[in-house]
C-alpha cells in the first residue's frame, strides 16, 4: 500500500549524446593514445610543425594590413555624462541669465517715459538675448 514509485530522472541532452556516442569518443582516446605512445617523436614532430605552420600563416597571409582605429571614448579629454552635465549646468545659467533679461525689459517697458539710458538698456538686453540663443542653439 506504501510503495515507492521510482521514476526515471528526466533526459538530459549530455546524457543522451554520452549514451548514443560515448563508444565512439572511448574508441577515439584509445586510438590517440595508442598512436602517442607508439610514435612520440613523430606526433611531437607534427606538433611543432603546426605551431611553425600557424606561426608562419599569422605574420604573412592572414595579417591584417591596416588595424582599424579604436573609438574614442571620451570627447577632448571628458567623458560623455560629465559633458552632458556641463550642458545642463550652462543652459540652467543661461535661463537664469534669460529671465533676468525679461524682468529688467519688463520693468523699462512699464516705465511711463523712456529715456536714453532705458533705450540702451534695451538694446544690451536684447542682444544678450539673441547671443544666448546662438549659443543653446548652433
Amino acid at each position: 500500500m506504501y510503495r515507492k514509485i521510482r521514476s526515471n530522472p528526466p533526459a538530459n541532452l549530455a546524457q543522451e549524446l554520452k549514451k548514443e556516442f560515448g563508444k565512439y569518443f572511448v574508441r577515439l582516446g584509445v586510438f590517440c593514445k595508442r598512436i602517442s605512445g607508439k610514435y612520440p617523436r613523430q606526433v611531437f614532430a607534427l606538433m611543432l610543425t603546426s605551431m611553425l605552420f600557424s606561426g608562419i600563416l599569422a605574420f604573412t597571409v592572414l595579417r591584417i594590413k591596416k588595424a582599424p582605429p579604436l573609438p574614442s571614448l571620451a570627447v577632448s579629454g571628458t567623458s560623455p555624462i560629465s559633458q552632458g552635465f556641463g550642458q545642463i549646468m550652462q543652459s540652467g545659467q543661461a535661463l537664469k541669465e534669460v529671465l533676468e533679461l525679461q524682468n529688467q525689459i519688463n520693468t523699462v517697458l512699464h516705465k511711463d517715459s523712456l529715456g536714453p539710458a532705458d533705450s540702451l538698456l534695451l538694446k544690451n538686453a536684447i542682444r544678450r538675448l539673441e547671443i544666448i540663443n546662438h549659443q543653446l542653439n548652433p
